[in-house]
């Protein structure tokens, strides 16, 4: 038994498509003016845990301050040194700010980061810490994409990805305008850990300006099989970016570079040793004006969020180890 029948022509294939493309198409019209006429508020495309961090490590790199210590690299600087911290340590005398973000923006990145910053603050900066991950050193390549992320937040341009098919209709139909400029100015839920740390994309964001640019991995660090291994190398591939590196670091300022601690069980033997070698080697190619091998190569397993992060405990403890070894002029 037949109870209904529809039969679709061309006609109506088209009165269904046009239903939904031309309000689309009329919405990205409207997003588009509204942009260009400055009736949207800026981009300030911070959507996610990761593009909230380089969203507000960028923006910080442009901004005017007060800091004449510098901390820049991966995120176990991000992570590793609570740079509010620091300046209590040094009672107020000296006013850190911490540009960490990850590894994969690459030693390039950093350095164009660091110049950006000397340039908004000229004759500011008097020390320079560059803190990486010995797994940084393996030559890690950069994801273009994070550089294009951090590039259209300099520009003011409205984050988005031409490369796909998806991101192409994505910026024809106005999305990344949405996004950008107004999705991600409200509270956006972070994952797991992190959203039951800090709860929303605006809290990372506000945590951070409060801190000076650090942030806090709220995980707790378990050994488990498969998580690689220390056998850590210095890459030839790096020596370029060292080199600007030491090229971006005011001639005023003093370059510091130093690599973060694994956990003591993650620790091959005599690891503290080739951790050393690793570290002046590494701290030639930049020509390094110190090199901090006075720093904790390991520490316990309890310090640790991840093999890469120090928790919050861990932090406080490696910040107090880096104020006693600094020597800010």
């Amino acid at each position: 038994m037949k109870s209904h029948e529809y039969a679709f022509g061309p006609r109506d294939l088209g009165y269904l498509l046009a239903s939904l493309i031309v309000p689309l198409i009329v919405l990205a019209v409207l997003l588009r003016l509204s942009a260009l006429s400055g009736v949207l508020p800026h981009p300030w495309p911070a959507l996610d845990l990761e593009h909230t961090v380089l969203t507000h490590q960028a923006v910080a790199s442009q901004t005017q301050g007060k800091s004449d210590i510098l901390l820049i690299g991966d995120s176990s600087c991000l992570m590793n040194i609570l740079a509010s911290q620091l300046e209590e340590l040094y009672g107020g005398a000296h006013q850190p700010v911490n540009l960490g973000t990850f590894m994969y923006l690459g030693l390039d990145g950093y350095a164009a980061m660091l110049s950006r910053y000397a340039a908004v603050n000229p004759g500011r900066l008097r020390t320079v810490v560059v803190l990486v991950h010995p797994e940084m050193l393996r030559g890690v390549a950069p994801i273009p994409q994070y550089l294009q992320f951090v590039s259209t937040v300099y520009s003011g341009d409205d984050y988005g990805e031409a490369d796909s098919i998806l991101g192409q209709l994505r910026g024809l139909f106005g999305l990344d305008i949405f996004q950008s400029r107004l999705l991600s100015r409200m509270p956006l839920p972070l994952p797991k850990e992190y959203g039951r740390f800090y709860g929303f994309n605006l809290d990372l964001y506000n945590f951070m300006e409060r801190h000076h640019g650090s942030a806090v991995d709220p995980h707790q660090y378990r050994p488990s099989p498969g998580q690689g291994n220390a056998e850590y190398r210095l890459a030839a591939a790096l020596e370029t970016g060292c080199k600007a590196l030491r090229a971006a670091v005011p001639p005023e300022a003093k370059l510091i570079v130093g690599l973060s601690p694994i956990p003591e069980s993650f620790a091959p033997t005599n690891y503290p040793l080739r951790w050393e070698q690793l570290l002046r080697r590494w701290g030639q190619w930049t020509g390094a004006d110190q090199v901090l091998t006075d720093l904790p190569a390991t520490l316990p397993d309890s310090c640790f969020a991840s093999t890469t992060h120090l928790n919050e405990q861990g932090a406080a403890r490696y910040t107090r180890s880096l104020a006693e070894r600094l020597e800010p002029r």
